[in-house]
């Protein structure tokens, strides 16, 4: 076959779609029976999917991937690396992609899949491409996140507190902070330095 399909996405996913779709139709009866919508699951975002929903979204998000790479990878760097369930980036993006196809093709014109090929496939491989850089994933061997010491710091006791403080003296300026904070030092230093730098005249009480 000279270009295979596409895989279909698995029963539970197809209702889920269905759903959804029924719901864009505006139809009275199917607001009402599906209702509230913002319950229902989204298969492009699995965190709203249950389990055995979620399940199978990414099992096809696997197969997808692998279709992808025989199909449309032609340069290496644009490979989606076995190791993909290891990459959030990646895994946030595929189930997105996966439907963008699926309602593409269910489309009563050729517009939206010529717009899946146009813009939704390469600006994915891009970012996949500009996110793994040289990493050896594309090889075949996982590599641990590379910034995972610079997120650990950005949780870090110390530096969550000096963001909350910043925050806090944005939102609360007026409000009094501990004698002994020395960021209240700091601030009141500030202060008195901008005081001494303001030349606006000030008009004398009566």
């Amino acid at each position: 076959m000279i270009a295979t399909a596409c895989p279909p996405p698995p029963p539970a996913v197809i209702l889920a779609l269905s759903r959804l779709r029924a719901l864009r139709t505006e139809d009275p009866a199917a607001v009402h029976a599906l209702s509230p919508a913002q319950d229902l699951a989204r298969p492009w975002e699995p965190s709203t999917c249950a389990p055995r929903l979620r399940e199978q979204v990414w099992y096809w998000c696997d197969a997808i991937a692998a279709w992808i790479n025989r199909d449309y990878a032609w340069r290496p760097e644009h490979l989606i690396p076995a190791c993909w369930p290891a990459h959030p980036h990646i895994a946030h993006e595929l189930p997105v992609l996966a439907c963008l196809r699926v309602e593409a093709e269910a489309a009563l014109d050729a517009e939206p899949l010529e717009a899946w090929h146009r813009d939704a496939l390469p600006h994915f491989l891009d970012r996949l491409a500009a996110r793994l850089g040289q990493s050896s994933c594309r090889t075949g061997a996982h590599a641990d996140w590379p910034a995972a010491a610079r997120d650990h710091a950005y949780h870090s006791q110390a530096v969550v507190a000096e963001r909350q403080h910043r925050i806090d003296t944005d939102v609360y300026p007026d409000r009094d902070a501990p004698a002994d904070d020395p960021h209240a030092r700091q601030d009141d230093s500030v202060a008195a330095a901008n005081r001494s730098l303001d030349t606006t005249p000030r008009e004398e009480p009566q």
